[in-house]
């Protein structure tokens, strides 16, 4: 029965087939090949409107001249720089305040790749899918991949705007960006998530931190005033028991 997470060509399959009508007993060939059948990126905390983009561009460029990159069957040649897909906007919710995309072509790949989620020609987040080797358990494969990301736009930027309420902003919670990839590898189906965070505009920071410190000082003056007034009334009880003592005498 032939796994379906796994996709083959005419001449694999003739190969494979032939292989089997060999040796019956022996254990299947695994296709090397990474297949991303899903990216979806979620974006939440934030405040969309009907401006907010109906898709971004994904890139996958390889970090190793030897890899090479298929999309929807189609090889892309070894001296290309890599290649895009659409996410495509899947379902925008004002209420709950997030936005997801979607792209289901098939993507496989044999190596490491870098990847580039655009907004137009805004960098919205980069990451890494990488092969490495397993941690040596028995009955695990060999390889497995891993998935690493980073936001590249802050609160403010892009179409990640900042959620207001009668024209002042609210800034309760960050922003957060959900990736979330799945596919399969040698015939094991594998789903990779990662959360972003966003941070704050460095505007906003400062913003921020300044309008902390005039609390942070009147929190603290009354703090001296009270320290004060106890070494008062440590002195004033230490001078009138010296008083008493003297008049025993």
């Amino acid at each position: 029965m032939e796994d379906p997470c796994e996709t083959l060509n005419n001449s694999e399959a003739f190969h494979m087939s032939r292989y089997h009508s060999y040796n019956n007993h022996s254990p299947r060939i695994s296709s090397p090949w990474l297949d991303l059948r899903v990216f979806y990126v979620r974006i939440s905390n934030v405040r969309v409107e009907d401006s907010t983009p109906e898709a971004l561009t994904i890139n996958h460029i390889p970090l190793d001249p030897d890899t090479l990159l298929e999309i929807n069957g189609v090889r892309m040649s070894m001296y290309s720089e890599g290649c895009s897909s659409q996410l495509r906007r899947d379902r925008v919710d004002k209420k709950s305040e997030e936005a997801t995309y979607v792209s289901t072509d098939n993507i496989r790949l044999n190596g490491s790749v870098k990847f580039e989620v655009y907004d137009k020609k805004e960098l919205v987040l980069s990451g890494f899918l990488e092969m490495s080797d397993g941690n040596g358990f028995t009955g695990e494969s060999k390889k497995q991949w891993n998935m690493t990301c980073e936001a590249e736009i802050t609160v403010g930027s892009g179409f990640v705007k900042e959620k207001s309420r009668n024209g002042q902003e609210l800034l309760p919670a960050l922003p957060t960006i959900e990736v979330y990839v799945t596919g399969c590898f040698s015939g094991t189906p594998i789903i990779l998530t990662k959360t972003l965070q966003l941070g704050l505009r460095k505007k906003q920071s400062r913003r921020m931190a300044l309008d902390s410190i005039p609390e942070y000082e009147t929190a603290e003056e009354p703090q001296k005033d009270i320290s004060s007034e106890l070494d008062l009334q440590q002195i004033h009880v230490f001078d009138s028991r010296k008083i008493k003592n003297r008049l025993k005498k």
